[in-house]
């Protein structure tokens, strides 16, 4: 449960830390891109930011798509080459 929770926080706060890189009008315009593209209520998307409920798989896809940046698979990548 433990791993659970921490996966969220992390998965959380990649999210967080991106979007304050962007200037604020920019994030919270972003914000509701994201809400859009991923079909969910802009509150899921402030939750997702603030740890609070774990985002899905295809959730990170598509915010990536979006974004145009690797926010939460590029460890993956690191780790899948490190082996």
């Amino acid at each position: 449960m433990a791993k659970k929770t921490l996966k969220r926080n992390q998965d959380g706060e990649k999210l967080r830390m991106y979007l304050l890189t962007l200037p604020l009008k920019d994030s919270s315009k972003l914000v509701v891109k994201l809400a859009e593209a991923c079909k969910v209520p802009l509150h899921t998307v402030h939750n997702w930011r603030g740890g609070l409920c774990r985002i899905p798989e295809l959730a990170k896809d598509k915010i990536e798509e979006v974004t145009g940046v690797k926010i939460f698979h590029s460890e993956n990548i690191l780790q899948k080459k490190s082996e």
